[in-house]
């Protein structure tokens, strides 16, 4: 009420200062909008980079190939680099999950994720026959798309 009272004797309605400042909280509000999806496209390309190396492009062309043979059976080199590769799905599932990455945006960068998903089933259920929970992020993240 005082506030009321202070703005009639001024003889001003405060109506300009509150646009000012429903403009500067709509100005606010986009720009940590825009540092958010900044952020979450700068992790994306992060990950898809990873996911680039030449060790990552390895496993997964002579996955894609065929080249691994049984996957319940891979030496240590291949388990290890498929693992890796499977680690990297499965953070893209877990950042999709949390909403810091937009699903969309996770399709576009990484297109063939459920192919190489499918590809890799039989080493993701060996290894779920130990540990039920590997790969479950990635798993949901795929059915998604």
């Amino acid at each position: 009420m005082p506030e009321r009272r202070l703005r009639q004797e001024s003889g001003r309605s405060g109506a300009p200062e509150e646009v000012s400042v429903v403009a500067a909280l709509v100005f606010a509000a986009r720009q940590v909008r825009e540092a958010k999806d900044s952020r979450a496209m700068t992790t994306l390309l992060a990950v898809h980079k990873e996911c680039q190396s030449p060790t990552l492009n390895r496993i997964r062309t002579r996955l894609r190939d065929g080249d691994l043979g049984d996957l319940s059976r891979l030496n240590a080199e291949d388990r290890s680099d498929l693992t890796d590769l499977l680690q990297q799905f499965e953070l893209v599932g877990f950042l999709v999950e949390r909403g810091l990455v937009d699903l969309g945006d996770t399709k576009n960068i990484f297109p063939n994720l459920p192919k190489t998903y499918a590809e890799a089933w039989p080493y993701i259920e060996h290894r779920r026959a130990r540990d039920a929970d590997y790969a479950v992020k990635l798993e949901r993240l795929v059915r998604r798309y």
